[in-house]
């Protein structure tokens, strides 16, 4: 069933005040998802910290599974995190890397997940290879299979929707191709999953980390990662605690045998059931009825401004998604921001193709080339897009 608009931007107070086209940064939350945390909270209020825990024991166990049926897992398999960069380095930093190894990523990789894989190699003597992009701006899967002929590669990293550009890159290619050369496949969802259906038997990926925050419209703080439980005796967490492993013997830890070897003890209970609720609010609309609404607003947002002069869209690959990156020539990406801001309108900015790897964003290179990026959801309305386009006109 198509997205029934007017039933979710009633649920979603946030649309009464902005125009939100920044959901690739944080999306509006749903009245349920607030309800949530915010009864929780005051069952915490009322009783006590460890006592509404333990009232909602129950509840808190059914987010394990309301996550794993977003994606097409086993409950064992997830693990909960306070954000997607954490829950995909608990994962990553926990793999027996073997000196002289070699790994693999994308061009657009995530500026975080390289920066981590930077000292990773350094600490491993490890090499890391770039990928080549495709003539469509998407990972090189023939370069990709080159790369694994080669071998001795000991991992590869994939920003499925990289933070700018529009693309979805192909990773259920990437996944049939290293699963087939035994190599572990790292795929950072946090820009895809709530905006599309992710399956990982499908994808072929060993570790997916997902965000609350962004299209899953979860509270912030919150996150998720999948390792798949066959190689999930391989990953010993960096670090432990009583809630990751128990002492055994004199001297002896016995690490828990599910994904919740990556927590720790302490967590925001109330973001926790949030981050459950959201993900059983998506299901509950459908992501390929998601995806189908997302895809139409970018795909009119695309169309409206390559039609005002002096806007150039910058969006690349076959297929893409909500994300939608442009600039205005004569005019600097933040300060369109800011004036959008001004009228209630939320972007937000982008190095431009999400920053070549190869010289990553930061400090006062992040003055370089930088475009707008607007992000829309199934809860914004073509009235929305044109108050977008009128002002830039």
């Amino acid at each position: 069933m198509p997205i029934d608009v007017e039933a979710v931007r009633s649920q979603t107070r946030g649309v009464l005040s902005v125009t939100h086209l920044n959901n690739a940064g944080s999306s509006l939350v749903s009245r349920p998802v607030f309800d949530t945390v915010m009864d929780y909270l005051r069952r915490e209020e009322e009783i006590g910290g460890y006592e509404a825990a333990e009232e909602a024991c129950d509840r808190l166990e059914g987010v394990y599974s309301s996550v794993a049926r977003l994606i097409g897992a086993a409950p064992n398999e997830i693990a909960l995190a306070e954000s997607g960069s954490r829950a995909w380095a608990m994962a990553v930093y926990s793999f027996p890397f073997v000196s002289g190894t070699r790994l693999l990523i994308g061009r657009n990789e995530y500026a975080g997940n390289v920066i981590a894989l930077r000292q990773i190699a350094c600490r491993h003597n490890l090499e890391i290879v770039v990928l080549d992009d495709d003539a469509d701006g998407q990972v090189d899967v023939e370069h990709l299979q080159r790369e694994l002929e080669r071998g001795n590669v000991a991992m590869v990293a994939l920003t499925h929707v990289p933070m700018a550009n529009g693309l979805v890159n192909p990773a259920a290619e990437v996944g049939r191709r290293c699963r087939a050369a035994g190599v572990m496949f790292v795929l950072d969802a946090c820009q895809s999953v709530g905006q599309m259906p992710l399956d990982v038997q499908l994808l072929g990926c060993d570790v997916l980390a997902g965000t609350g925050r962004k299209f899953l419209r979860g509270p912030r703080g919150t996150a998720f990662v999948y390792v798949r439980a066959a190689v999930l005796g391989r990953l010993e967490p960096v670090m432990l605690d009583g809630h990751s492993a128990v002492p055994i013997g004199v001297g002896g830890i016995k690490v828990r045998g599910d994904a919740r070897r990556f927590e720790s003890w302490e967590a925001s209970i109330a973001g926790r059931l949030g981050l459950g609720r959201a993900a059983d609010y998506a299901l509950s609309l459908g992501l390929d009825a998601v995806q189908e609404r997302v895809i139409g607003l970018a795909d009119q947002l695309r169309f409206e401004l390559a039609e005002v002069p002096s806007v150039t869209v910058h969006d690349r690959g076959i297929v893409r998604c909500g994300i939608v990156t442009f600039s205005v020539k004569g005019n600097d990406a933040r300060n369109i921001k800011a004036s959008m801001a001004d009228r209630r309108i939320n972007v937000s900015v982008a190095p431009l193709f999400s920053a070549q790897v190869d010289c990553v964003p930061t400090g006062d290179t992040m003055k370089g080339d930088m475009v707008v990026r607007a992000s829309v959801h199934y809860y914004n309305t073509e009235a929305e897009i044109q108050r977008l386009v009128g002002f830039l006109r």
